[in-house]
């Protein structure tokens, strides 16, 4: 990660600013096994559409099922 801000400091300011507004809208906290991890909001719209189709087909859904315990 520090890598990526030494890249940063060598764009304008107007850049560094729109890079990092894009960072933080575009990312949605998810929380698994009590760990909290950020990932793109196309994931998280791909794992809504796959809980609203199941829901949908009679499916009773827990997202902790789906990804269950790492250790399993």
């Amino acid at each position: 990660m520090a890598q990526e801000y030494k890249e940063l400091s060598k764009l304008t300011l107007d850049e560094q600013e729109d890079i990092l507004r894009t960072m933080s809208q575009s990312y949605y906290p998810i929380e698994i096994n009590d760990k909290v991890f950020m990932i793109p909001e196309e994931v998280n719209d791909l794992i809504n559409r796959l809980v609203e189709r199941l829901e949908k087909n009679g499916h009773q859904v827990n997202i902790g099922d789906i990804f269950g315990d790492a250790n399993d």
